[in-house]
Formats: C-alpha cells, sequence, structure tokens
C-alpha cells in the first residue's frame, strides 16, 4: 500500500531537485519521493504548491493547462488504480486456486488419517483377537500339561508298585529256588546213602 503524501514532503522535494539543478518533474518528484503516493495525489500537491507558489491568474490559457494537467493526473491516477486492482484481482484468483489445492490436500489429508485411524483400528482388534486366541491355548495347553502331569505321576506311582510287586515276587521265587536246591541237595545225599547201604547189604549176603 502507497504512504500518504503531505504538501511539505512534495514541496521539500521540489526544493532539493531546484538545489540540485534538476526540473521537479512528476517523474523526478515520484522518484525523489521514493515512489510514494499516487500520481494524481502528486499532480494535486505540486500544482497547489506552484499555484502558491506564482501569482494567480484567471487566463484562459492557464485554466486550459490546468485542467489538461488536472486531466492527465487523474486518468494516470486511474489506469494506476486500474493496474491495482487488476494486480489485487490477480492476487485474489491466484490465493483462491492456492486455498482451492490447500482445502484439496486437507481433504486428501484428512481422508488418509481415516483411512489410517481405520487400519489401526482393524489392526488393534485382530491383535486382540489373537491375543485372546493365545491366551486361550495357552489356558488349553496349561490344563493339558497339568492333566499329563498328573497322568505320568500316576503312571510312575503304578510303575514303582508293579517294580515292587515284581522285587516281592522275585525275591520269594529266589528264596523257594533255594529252598528247592537245598531240598534237591538233601535229597540226593540221603539217595547216595540210601545207595551206599544198599551196596554195603548186598555185598555181606553172597559171602555169608
Amino acid at each position: 500500500m502507497k504512504q500518504v503524501l503531505s504538501k511539505e514532503d512534495v514541496a521539500k522535494a521540489v526544493r532539493d531537485l531546484a538545489a540540485q539543478g534538476k526540473k521537479p518533474t512528476l517523474a523526478m518528484l515520484h522518484a525523489a519521493l521514493n515512489n510514494r503516493g499516487s500520481m494524481s495525489t502528486l499532480v494535486r500537491l505540486k500544482a497547489e504548491i506552484e499555484a502558491a507558489a506564482q501569482p494567480v491568474t484567471d487566463s484562459p490559457d492557464a485554466l486550459r493547462a490546468f485542467r489538461e494537467i488536472w486531466a492527465l493526473a487523474v486518468e494516470e491516477g486511474r489506469l494506476q488504480q486500474e493496474a491495482v486492482v487488476t494486480e489485487l484481482r490477480e492476487n485474489l484468483r491466484t490465493l483462491a486456486a492456492e486455498n482451492e489445492r490447500l482445502d484439496g490436500t486437507a481433504t486428501a489429508a484428512q481422508t488418509r488419517v481415516g483411512e489410517l485411524e481405520q487400519s489401526v483400528s482393524r489392526a488393534e482388534a485382530e491383535l486382540s483377537r489373537v491375543r485372546t486366541e493365545q491366551e486361550q491355548a495357552l489356558g488349553r495347553s496349561q490344563a493339558a500339561l497339568v492333566q499329563v502331569s498328573a497322568q505320568a505321576s500316576e503312571a510312575l506311582q503304578k510303575l514303582a508298585e508293579v517294580q515292587a510287586a515284581r522285587s516281592a515276587e522275585v525275591t520269594s521265587l529266589q528264596r523257594d529256588l533255594a529252598l528247592a536246591v537245598s531240598k534237591g541237595h538233601d535229597l540226593e545225599l540221603k539217595l547216595v546213602r540210601a545207595q551206599a547201604l544198599l551196596e554195603a547189604k548186598g555185598g555181606r549176603g553172597p559171602n555169608t
């Protein structure tokens, strides 16, 4: 936005240009004022300064020249305003296009965020399902392990009982075998003695 000019600013610029030996044209004044203000304002202020510095004249030529300068200034101001308006409209169109693009980007981002939230929700539900299934399977495995452990303990106890019974049976058989062997030895001794007696008796019979 162009800064507002005062008559003092324009008068100082006119004096500075005159001190430099330069003619205070509108272009020179506008440049000396750092392009501040509109050209129509500059023309008006310059005309007021020149009118104040010169005797007032009502000659037709002076009035016509003033009207021509004023018309030129008004036309230049109008053109400048149209250029500003055109630039503003172009900026508005650019901003509208950028806003539309940003709205599209924001909409796409929101859609993507919604999709990601749905994916996260589905993943969490799947994870919860898998975790529940794993916990149930672990519970079943632990129950089966307890049952198998109990069955193994019972089987070991039965095996120990069977082994103890077999051991007692083997011990009894060994004892019976030893007793039978002992009885066999006794019978064998008795048999030997009987044969000896028979032989002794038989030997004495014929000799008498």
